[in-house]
């Protein structure tokens, strides 16, 4: 199951929140089509390789992915598939005006899939600064017409800002929640608890998942969470999509 993570803007404004150690403002960066502005806040260490199932699960390994020194494409890769196959669970569950919350972005272009989509408020983030980097290239690219809030951010989802509880209408992961179930024992749980908490109530989450165990999900997503489509018979990676009911 491990093998599959392998297989698989004129208009636009990124605000960038780097969680380090300190408080400081950096001044403002710009690009083709971006401005970004950057902020500096701590959340603490993210990463404890010792306790790791998999090379996947560590910070290290992802590093190097986005730095180029790694395994997959620096640049930009669709983790188990692509807008094409994800579009139509997105669109019937997400409506254009939601507030979306993409955790674990990585260098996937479904952040910029989004926006060609029409979708306007969106939060990309990722414990990887050099995924918030690859996202920045990702947007310089395109340019759109319409006004689309777009905010980067640096952290560990599994300790989310407390100012964002109940902010977000939808979360959409691929592949984060295994990256973090192969990171160790019971950082799936802290994960999923922490998304629950920045979702609101009768919010949907959409889960892109080949790795986490059957029985952990229904663990994970039992109380407070209705299964409104269960991907465990999907041919690749599961889409799973749930709906918070507290």
């Amino acid at each position: 199951m491990i093998t599959k993570m392998g297989l698989a803007f004129q208009g636009v404004w990124v605000g960038l929140y780097l969680l380090s150690y300190g408080n400081a403002l950096i001044p403002s960066l710009s690009s083709r089509k971006t401005r970004a502005q950057v902020a500096v806040s701590v959340v603490g260490n993210v990463d404890d390789a010792t306790q790791a199932r998999s090379a996947f699960g560590t910070k290290t390994y992802w590093d190097e992915v986005y730095e180029g020194r790694g395994d997959f494409p620096a640049d930009e890769y669709s983790w188990y598939y692509g807008w094409d196959t994800l579009k139509p669970y997105v669109t019937s569950h997400v409506p254009k005006s939601a507030k979306i919350l993409l955790p674990g972005v990585g260098n996937d272009p479904v952040l910029l899939d989004l926006v060609k989509a029409g979708y306007r408020f969106l939060t990309a983030q990722d414990y990887s600064s050099y995924a918030i980097d690859r996202q920045k290239d990702l947007l310089s690219y395109e340019d759109t017409q319409a006004t689309i809030q777009v905010q980067l951010s640096i952290g560990d989802v599994r300790k989310l800002p407390q100012d964002w509880n109940g902010a977000y209408d939808a979360v959409l992961e691929k592949g984060l929640l295994d990256a973090v179930y192969l990171s160790g024992d019971g950082n799936l749980e802290q994960a999923v608890e922490s998304l629950t908490r920045v979702l609101r109530p009768g919010g949907i989450l959409i889960s892109v998942s080949g790795v986490v165990p059957e029985d952990l999900r229904r663990i994970a997503f039992g109380a407070g969470w209705e299964w409104l489509r269960d991907g465990g018979a999907d041919l690749q990676a599961g889409c799973f999509v749930f709906r918070k009911t507290i």
